[in-house]
């Protein structure tokens, strides 16, 4: 059987970014087209449309800090798999496959046990409304198993990027999306024979999806790249390979866990504003990840780029692939923020029929659409870091990102500080008095306008830690 395998150390820089980065934008494309799909259909139950939104809506923070405890695995075996097929040494590759298949049956253990007992708990937290309390909860209970699928397509898709091939995942990801797509309306609506199932028939439709997703990820790993299947041997416990995808997984994860902790704590802010604004959230986060695929297809394909050629002792190409993945993602992100700022209330519209909501979310988009921009530049340095295994620049990024800027100016721009914080020196009560005063009649502004400040102090940051080139050393 020919080799699916790109060797990315030769050839046109561009062209191999290309051909990677192309099919990644279509499988994220198509990833994203699962929340879409339940938020447009959602959108048209008529008098309940904002609640099932909402309740979907409220559910994304939480199941994104969930699934981040798995991120940095995905991003060990990626770099890992990358490293050694540059490196020229297929028996390690094998032997991290084994490993890390071993992580991953022991994480989804963890994570399907405590998140379903931690449940109940943490919607009250997050100031869920009680009118959508039920439905968030029943919603939940069946996403969460979901998740444990998409754990195993990622898993797959991230050793298939890491030796080049961005083919196969791609067409998954159309099947599983392709049954989504048919399913979702035929059990939210109760068409034909299927009952009416509203918010729980998303949910089930979305397991469905990611079940055959999981199944046809295995039967590709046997059909399509035997050589990457690994042997009994490789699945005994080796204390060297562990070390190294836990030492390039921890930070990651860990990064990835406090971001999504600190949107956690985003949510719950937007949460207590009720549902015209939780909706416009949802729906404007959904659009602008829409947006944001090519941004994200070309930071995995620079991943995989650049841990071969760290992998062959080719720093100079690496750096080479920056400066042309960084000029690809950027000319992209221009058209599409270009259109997300002129037509964003259209483009809501298509979603839902709700006035306000349509009509906030046009003012919110002509915000966020300049955030995307921005954060197209951070996804290309964390996809450097992320290829080189240079994991711990990619954690301060995200830790800082949310923690560091984002959270502390939502306080200071919503004036929300003064509830928390008795301010007794005048001139600094007057000082922040005064930076709130915009947002006096609509705080939840500075959710937006947060995120666009918070990205562009990160994206600055980025740029330093890959100027001091730490990530330059290869981790195998």
């Amino acid at each position: 059987m020919k080799s699916r395998q790109t060797d990315l150390t030769q050839g046109d820089l561009f062209k191999n970014l290309t051909r990677l980065a192309l099919p990644i934008m279509a499988s994220n494309l198509v990833q994203t087209l699962y929340n879409l799909t339940d938020a447009f259909w959602l959108g048209k139950l008529g008098d309940g449309a904002r609640e099932a939104v909402s309740a979907v809506g409220i559910s994304f923070p939480l199941i994104f800090f969930l699934q981040s405890f798995g991120f940095g695995f995905v991003v060990s075996g990626n770099t890992l798999v990358a490293q050694f097929k540059g490196a020229r040494q297929p028996d390690k590759i094998h032997r991290v496959i084994g490993q890390y298949f071993l992580v991953l049956t022991g994480f989804s253990f963890i994570f399907l046990t405590g998140s379903l007992l931690l449940l109940n708990n943490i919607l009250v937290w997050l100031q869920t409304p009680v009118e959508i309390m039920e439905s968030t909860r029943n919603y939940l209970s069946i996403i969460i198993p979901a998740q444990v699928f998409m754990f195993i397509v990622i898993s797959i898709q991230s050793f298939y990027q890491g030796v080049g091939d961005t083919i196969i995942p791609m067409k998954i990801q159309m099947i599983s999306v392709g049954v989504n797509l048919l399913i979702d309306p035929l059990l939210i609506f109760g068409i034909a024979f299927f009952p009416r199932m509203e918010v729980i028939g998303a949910a089930w439709a979305t397991l469905i999806a990611r079940i055959l997703a999981a199944i046809l990820a295995f039967a590709s790993l046997y059909r399509y790249h035997p050589e990457l299947k690994p042997h009994l041997s490789d699945m005994i416990p080796d204390k060297e390979m562990l070390s190294k995808i836990f030492k390039i997984s921890i930070p990651a994860s860990f990064g990835q866990s406090m971001t999504s902790f600190g949107f956690i704590i985003l949510q719950g802010f937007v949460n207590s504003y009720g549902t015209l604004v939780i909706s416009t959230h949802v729906l404007n986060n959904r659009i602008q990840s829409l947006f944001m695929m090519p941004a994200m297809g070309i930071s995995n394909a620079l991943s995989a780029v650049i841990g071969q050629n760290l992998g062959a002792g080719e720093i100079q190409r690496a750096k080479d692939s920056v400066k042309v993945a960084m000029k690809f993602a950027l000319t992209i992100m221009a058209v599409g923020g270009t259109t997300v700022f002129f037509f964003g209330g259209p483009i809501i519209s298509f979603f839902i029929n709700d006035p306000n909501v349509i009509s906030l979310g046009a003012e919110v988009m002509k915000i966020t659409c300049f955030t995307s921009l921005i954060f197209a530049v951070i996804f290309i340095y964390i996809g450097v870091f992320n290829g080189s295994g240079y994991t711990k620049a990619t954690m301060t990024i995200n830790i800082a990102r949310l923690w560091l800027f984002r959270l502390p100016l939502v306080l200071l721009l919503s004036g929300l500080i003064f509830k928390f914080v008795n301010i007794e020196i005048p001139l600094i009560n007057s000082i922040l008095r005064y930076i709130a005063y915009p947002m006096r009649e609509r705080p939840y502004f500075a959710l937006w306008y947060s995120m666009l400040i918070s990205n562009a102090i990160a994206a600055v940051w980025s740029y330093h830690l890959y100027k001091k080139g730490k990530w330059q050393k290869a981790r195998i």
